[in-house]
């Protein structure tokens, strides 16, 4: 399904920048890679640049269904494999299953909705980022998973297929 949506390769928000190259002003290269073998099952290799040059973090989710629920939508589901993305607990954690819904506008795509399976963890919804809000002070961070989301008005943005 994943290959039929137009998914294979290798996409990002800016293919222009290299995600082994230094991130410039909080901004960091980002590539999202579609993987389907002609055996095992398909995964999302996520590779994201850090503020050192030629070091990356990269993050493999390997997916379990997926659905095509509107001639523009696909819905994937996935799981996180080790290493955690990172220690916050609203961030996916290895073993997590996460439902994402694409939107694909012309030859690009968004993030419609992305959702731990059971709804406790929201990144995205109806196409707008969701965050926890800030920790009761004195606070800094959540030692528990956080019981409120927020959708903010950033907008998900739209993805392209890189040529590499």
């Amino acid at each position: 399904m994943i290959r039929t949506f137009g998914l294979i390769g290798t996409w990002s928000v800016d293919c222009k920048r290299d995600p082994y190259q230094a991130c410039e002003n909080n901004r960091c290269g980002a590539r999202l890679t579609y993987i389907a073998p002609s055996s095992g099952a398909p995964t999302i290799k996520n590779v994201i640049g850090t503020f050192s040059s030629g070091q990356v973090r990269t993050f493999i989710s390997t997916i379990y269904s997926a659905t095509r629920v509107a001639d523009d939508k696909i819905k994937i589901v996935s799981v996180q494999d080790p290493p955690p993305s990172t220690t916050a607990v609203w961030w996916r954690q290895p073993g997590e299953a996460w439902e994402i819904v694409l939107l694909k506008v012309g030859d690009k795509y968004q993030t419609f909705s992305a959702r731990r399976d059971d709804g406790k963890k929201v990144e995205v919804e109806e196409g707008f980022e969701v965050r926890p809000p800030p920790p009761p002070p004195p606070a800094r961070s959540y030692d528990a998973l956080p019981t409120q989301w927020i959708r903010t008005t950033r907008q998900m943005p739209m993805f392209e297929k890189c040529s590499d």
